[in-house]
């Protein structure tokens, strides 16, 4: 996604931080360890909720920037994400890794 291209990217208006976590057998504990993290770590993100009304806005109110960000948003994704485009970097990727030409 590209801010005012393919897409709105809203601002962070909150940062989520855990201090401790509860963790199991998933992690290589027993159940119910309790893990507290000398800093508190970022864990999830929230959007501004004002950022998000206000491109809701701009996007309801303008025939003109929708369809010019759906054609930007479909040329972006017929580039980057048609399964032959993913094909051929994955032929490249796997020949290059196993040094086949």
């Amino acid at each position: 996604m590209i801010h005012g291209k393919t897409a709105f990217l809203a601002g962070v208006a909150q940062e989520i931080r855990l201090r401790e976590a509860m963790l199991g057998d998933e992690s290589g504990y027993e159940d119910g360890h309790k893990h507290v993290f000398k800093r508190p770590r970022i864990v999830d993100y929230r959007a501004s909720v004002n950022d998000i009304a206000n491109y809701l806005m701009d996007l309801m109110q303008d025939t003109d920037l929708r369809e010019k960000m759906g054609k930007e948003g479909r040329k972006r994704a017929i580039e980057h994400f048609d399964y032959r485009v993913i094909a051929k970097r994955f032929v490249k990727i796997v020949s290059k890794r196993l040094g086949i030409s």
